[in-house]
């Protein structure tokens, strides 16, 4: 009986899924997709990241977004079939690796993670951590198994090389598969360090290896590795100590917030209930794995010191995954677990869904027949004044980040007049050398290229960084706007700077 009301569930939430699915069509480019995507563009215009523009993201971001452009030729709706398509085929890979525990489990895990990728939105859908999860995933199906051979060491380290190119941190997955690796090793009595060394950390080594080579490759052809170095010493040390709420964390400050966040776990710790009683009635070495998996994404956004909600979606996906061990209980024919915990441990995955799953608010904003997102309304404004008033020549310069403008741009294919797509570096440290020398890089190419327009978002939504030596002042800049420029368009939210 019981059996059936969780299949019941879980063919309902199937369905909903599904609708979701289908209403994401209508998603636009928002948040984050926006800048990577318009460096796409700009990269099949022949710039190269780092070199030609400015920014702090790992080169695999930027090949990853560049081919997501290729693919869909930055069409929205093409982009939410490409999202779609990237959705099941990762949870095709998720119910494989997850149907040695058996069918319903893998159902089940498959349709959990399906609607809390949806839960998040617009502002998750292709998020680097999503795709890092295609590499996660592949080395679950991979090194879930009894045991590894060399070929799938040397896999492994290449998943989890790839997965490095995107955020370093997310190699940290490739640990829990070699201290297994290592643990199934000391059973048997050749069990030294040499011959670790030979047969789990060479082949994972190896494998790892490969795509940073070349990444590094890549960089060094294109005469980017140098200006790659620069951003990563000067500017991620900076770029660290802003926290989740986009402020400056002190110095003094920075563990107790740590420590505060990190047991959090960004609102996804009720999964820690069902999936406790999943490893427990399981107990065996794919469980652990999978439990170790769980803990390793856990502590990742504690390396970023940011936790943002897309930071934790490799733990999500993780911990819905041991979640879901639970229902392998409902066809265990023998355990020496007794019997009351197989209906209690269903029972608490389905509380579990019931108070964690919910529609996305995207999805209920669609069907009251809301706005989506002010930021794509807003891009839409820009659009069309740009789509009306842009002539061949003419280039433009944002003073924004994710407030629509570069949406804007790309959708109007619109040439930046400097290297700096965005304008929140200026505005943080703004005593340190380094960003002080950013400033003034910025001014000489503005002042040299004078773009016809400049677009300034002004927004409450637009991400500002407040703290210690912060500011929201620039005074060469709005000098070199009064003397230079006027404001052709004014909104609540935005200005349209014209060259005078």
């Amino acid at each position: 009986m019981q059996k059936r009301i969780t299949v019941i569930v879980l063919v309902l939430l199937a369905a909903l899924l599904i609708t979701q699915a289908a209403f994401s069509l209508q998603w636009p480019i928002a948040h984050d997709e926006a800048p990577l995507l318009y460096e796409a563009f700009l990269m099949q215009n022949r710039q190269v990241p780092y070199k030609d523009f400015f920014d702090f993201q790992m080169p695999g971001s930027f090949i990853a977004y560049n081919l997501l452009g290729i693919v869909s030729n930055f069409g929205p709706v093409r982009l939410r079939i490409l999202d779609l398509a990237i959705l099941a085929a990762l949870l095709t890979i998720t119910y494989f690796a997850m149907r040695r525990f058996g069918k319903l489990p893998a159902f089940a895990a498959l349709i959990l993670f399906g609607l809390s990728y949806m839960q998040g939105g617009p502002s998750l859908a292709l998020q680097r951590e999503y795709l890092i999860l295609i590499f996660i995933s592949l080395s679950i199906w991979i090194g879930v198994t009894d045991s590894l051979t060399f070929r799938k060491r040397l896999i492994l380290g290449l998943l989890y090389g790839f997965a490095a190119t995107l955020k370093p941190h997310a190699a940290l997955g490739l640990l829990p598969f070699l201290l297994f690796d290592i643990a199934d090793l000391r059973q048997h009595r050749e069990f030294s360090l040499t011959s670790i060394a030979k047969q789990v950390i060479l082949p994972a080594a190896i494998g790892f290896v490969i795509p940073i080579s070349l990444i590094t490759l890549y960089l060094t052809i294109t005469h980017s590795l140098s200006p790659f170095i620069s951003i990563a010493a000067n500017y991620w040390p900076l770029y660290s100590q802003i926290n989740g709420e986009m402020a400056i964390t002190p110095s003094g400050e920075r563990i107790s917030y740590l420590l505060n966040q990190a047991w959090r776990l960004g609102g996804s710790g009720l999964w820690l209930i069902p999936a406790g009683f999943g490893v427990y009635l399981n107990r065996n070495r794919q469980a652990y794995l999978l439990a170790s998996l769980a803990l390793v994404y856990a502590i990742y956004p504690v390396l970023s010191g940011q936790f943002f909600p897309y930071h934790y979606i490799p733990f999500t996906y993780t911990i819905i995954l041991i979640a879901s061990l639970t229902l392998s209980s409902l066809n265990l024919q023998s355990s020496t677990s007794p019997s009351f915990l197989f209906p209690l441990s269903t029972t608490i995955l389905l509380a579990a869904i019931l108070i964690t799953i919910r529609p996305s608010q995207t999805f209920i904003r669609q069907i009251q027949g809301r706005d989506i997102t002010i930021a794509a309304d807003r891009a839409m404004q820009i659009s069309a004044f740009l789509e009306k008033n842009l002539e061949p020549g003419d280039k433009v310069q944002p003073l924004d980040w994710t407030g629509g403008s570069l949406l804007a741009m790309l959708e109007t294919r619109a040439p930046i007049a400097t290297s700096y797509v965005f304008d929140f570096y200026f505005y943080h440290h703004v005593s340190n050398p380094y960003i002080q020398s950013l400033r003034t890089d910025f001014m000489t190419q503005l002042q040299e290229s004078r773009p016809r327009f400049i677009i300034e978002v002004t927004a409450i939504d637009k991400p500002w960084v407040t703290g210690e030596d912060t500011s929201r002042d620039f005074p060469e800049l709005h000098a070199f706007l009064d003397g230079n420029y006027s404001i052709t368009m004014e909104r609540e939210d935005y200005k349209i700077y014209e060259r005078k």
